[in-house]
């Protein structure tokens, strides 16, 4: 707090001090009163005048500074007006009540909005467990019937399992310690269950995986890594571009930890988009080519990857190669 916006806010008082003084001066001299006599009160009344506008700064000042580290030591600063000293002055009393009934409105309205996405989630969670019975059925359907077109059924089912699976993970995005389960795992075993899971997706595309080079084991949750898997296989298969498609999987000991390489020779990116490959909605010109990118994928992969203490990272040159690089620390404690 600076003196010379003290004495902008006190303009007011100053210049009533001001007319005042001029004031009793010249009735003063009316009287009969000498000049010299004048501004001897004239000293008298600036020196008063300005130590208790001095104090009264000093005292402003050292409360704005208190109420200013009482803020900065919170956590929560929402909770300023609960443990602050009690206000000193009327006009305290006055801000502080409005204070605080603003921030109940406001905690108010931001419960309302919690209960409100909690039971928008929950719904959703619902709705994806309803939706997989059919599916289920559809499939069973499908393999107790085989003819090409019980085949293409089959397929497109299987998308629909997989855009359901995204909702779901995307709507537990928030809350991953309730379905959060740490164990150590084969990472080529890990690699060889997301490939099953969409060896059909793979073979109709006539993609060749290479998972000789995976080893090794990490500590983390299985489940969560191999949707991880399933976003990346998927994303290579969709921009594989016009040349037949390899995807070469291996993992290698670095540092303190290990590191899962997903590369393919698909159509790459560019340069200038890597950046933000990870940003919500993000499809960049691969997507926008008639790809039917959703730019959720990428961004659930790295949201998730934060949550499971997994770094995670792109390399790319555009029509050459793709390659994510999945880094497992050694140790399986993390801050979810």
């Amino acid at each position: 707090m600076r003196f010379t916006g003290y004495l902008n806010d006190r303009k007011a008082a100053l210049l009533i001090c001001f007319s005042g003084g001029l004031f009793f001066s010249g009735l003063l001299w009316l009287f009969g009163l000498e000049s010299g006599e004048i501004a001897l009160l004239w000293v008298c009344f600036l020196c008063l005048a300005g130590g208790v506008f001095f104090w009264d700064f000093i005292c402003l000042r050292r409360r704005v500074s208190y109420m200013q580290k009482a803020m900065e030591a919170l956590d929560r600063k929402y909770l300023f007006a609960e443990i602050v000293q009690a206000p000193a002055t009327e006009r305290e009393r006055v801000y502080f009540a409005l204070m605080k009934t603003a921030l109940k409105a406001m905690t108010e309205e931001v419960s309302a909005c919690e209960r409100r996405g909690r039971e928008y989630r929950e719904f959703i969670e619902q709705w994806v467990h309803e939706i997989k019975a059919p599916l289920t059925g559809i499939e069973l359907l499908c393999e107790n019937h085989k003819t090409d077109v019980t085949r293409e059924i089959r397929t497109q089912t299987e998308q629909m399992a997989r855009s359901v699976e995204r909702v779901l993970f995307y709507a537990r995005l928030g809350s991953v310690e309730k379905d959060y389960m740490i164990a150590e795992i084969s990472l080529y075993t890990c690699v060889c269950e997301a490939l099953a899971q969409n060896k059909r997706c793979l073979i109709q595309n006539g993609v060749c995986v290479h998972t000789e080079a995976v080893s090794g084991t990490v500590c983390t949750d299985p489940k969560w890594v191999q949707f991880i898997l399933n976003q990346i296989l998927l994303n290579s298969v969709k921009y594989q571009g016009g040349r037949p498609l390899i995807i070469d999987m291996e993992s290698r000991e670095q540092g303190a930890g290990v590191t899962l390489s997903i590369r393919d020779n698909g159509m790459g990116i560019k340069e200038s988009e890597l950046p933000r490959v990870f940003e919500k909605g993000f499809v960049g010109s691969n997507g926008r080519a008639g790809k039917n990118a959703t730019g959720i994928g990428l961004y659930l992969c790295a949201q998730l990857c934060g949550r499971l203490g997994i770094g995670i990272e792109i390399q790319s040159e555009a029509g050459v190669y793709t390659e994510v690089l999945l880094h497992f620390p050694k140790s399986g404690f993390w801050r979810v």
